[in-house]
């Protein structure tokens, strides 16, 4: 990461239309440089630099160079990027709706 580039909060860094952020950059937490190593829904995956401690954390929280968040293209017709497999069939849904007898 450069020292002079504005850093944005990941919350804020739109992907393109159907696309996800991707994996493996590196942001920074609280002042302390980390590596990204999953994006969920609002929270992250960040692992330190220093000690290799894993912790999630919120996207606001996380802070990137805009140019430096790679994008991940996803499937339009079986969902959208590497989170698909939540869609995909034959899978249950999660709240089942109430079986009436």
């Amino acid at each position: 990461m450069s020292s002079t580039a504005e850093l944005v909060a990941l919350s804020a860094v739109v992907p393109p239309e159907n696309h996800e952020v991707g994996t493996g950059f590196e942001a920074v937490v609280d002042g302390q440089r980390v590596r990204v190593r999953a994006v969920l829904e609002r929270t992250a995956v960040v692992e330190s630099m220093s000690d290799g401690e894993r912790s999630l954390v919120r996207k606001d929280l996380i802070l990137v160079e805009p140019g430096s968040v790679p994008f991940v293209a996803g499937n339009p017709a079986a969902g959208v990027g590497p989170r698909q497999w939540r869609r995909l069939p034959g899978k249950p849904p999660q709240n089942p709706p109430p079986t009436s007898k």
